[in-house]
């Protein structure tokens, strides 16, 4: 019986114990294993774990397929945003931005669409599936195992993540031209000239991506204006600052900024000076309207 029992863990899936003592704890067990082999259960836990390893395989391939099925979208929101910038592009810098979707290079992502193809291409076996069979299906049995065990691997990896979100399944990436300079595909808008023109990069995108779904819901209650704020104007070279507005405005999309630094005031409708009080209170002062 010892010898018998070394073969399983503590938590093992047929319930044996592992550390028999008494006299009387051999005989049950003894008795117990006789009966198992007898009664052929072994039967009833194949079918049973066979059934909870294929509804998990199952379950994953469902859940993915709902978080992937928006692939076509991302594409056509991708390619509005590209069709935008060619059509009304302000003349500075930046000479041309295109964005573009990849595969995902997260690993847990791609696990994960691995078993959705996996279950789609074997959906018939597994319907039948026995993890203990010797015939024609023992391999696609073993790969289930072998999804699954790698599947928990990755989950013990990241302890601290607790969702995969609809970002995790694909690689957004970015060219940009800035006057001679293309930085070929990116996957984050950095280094792309100095730091304003960095800061001016992605209020662009932003602006775009604003201005198609503006678009979508113009579709459904008319055209209307939106206001945006956008933060650290500051670092954008004047020039930039009047190119920046007129790329937002020319979209309906009207920008509230904030700088330490004194621009051109005409290239603003209102101009405000905010100061704080003794009680730390903000006092908001009317400079300028411009009219139009």
């Amino acid at each position: 019986m010892n010898a018998f029992s070394s073969n399983f863990s503590a938590k093992n899936t047929f319930s044996f114990p592992t550390t028999p003592v008494t006299d009387a704890d051999y005989s049950n067990y003894a008795a117990n294993v006789l009966e198992f082999v007898e009664e052929n259960k072994i039967e009833e836990f194949q079918t049973r774990i066979s059934e909870r390893y294929a509804n998990i395989i199952l379950r994953i391939s469902k859940e993915t397929g709902e978080l992937t099925r928006n692939e076509g979208e991302i594409n056509k929101t991708i390619l509005a945003i590209n069709n935008d910038f060619v059509e009304r592009n302000f003349t500075g810098v930046i000479r041309s931005i295109e964005l573009r979707a990849q595969p995902t290079n997260d690993k847990l992502m791609q696990l994960l669409l691995e078993i959705k193809r996996f279950n789609e291409e074997n959906l018939l076996n597994l319907g039948e599936v026995n993890l203990f069979s010797q015939e024609s299906r023992t391999d696609v049995n073993e790969r289930a195992v072998r999804f699954l065990n790698s599947l928990s691997v990755k989950l013990n990896d990241e302890p601290g993540r607790k969702s995969i979100v609809l970002s995790d399944t694909f690689n957004l990436q970015f060219r940009i031209v800035e006057n001679d300079n293309d930085t070929g595909w990116i996957e984050k808008i950095a280094n792309v000239g100095s730091d304003g023109t960095d800061i001016l990069v992605k209020a662009m995108v932003n602006i775009m991506l604003i201005n198609v779904f503006k678009e979508k819901a113009s579709g459904k209650f008319g055209d209307f204006k939106l206001h945006c704020m956008m933060d650290e104007i500051g670092k954008l070279h004047p020039t930039n600052v009047k190119g920046i507005l007129s790329f937002a405005n020319c979209r309906n999309v009207l920008l509230i900024n904030s700088s330490p630094t004194t621009y051109n005031v005409e290239d603003y409708r209102y101009t405000y000076l905010l100061t704080k009080d003794k009680k730390s209170n903000t006092k908001v002062v009317p400079l300028l309207t411009r009219k139009r």
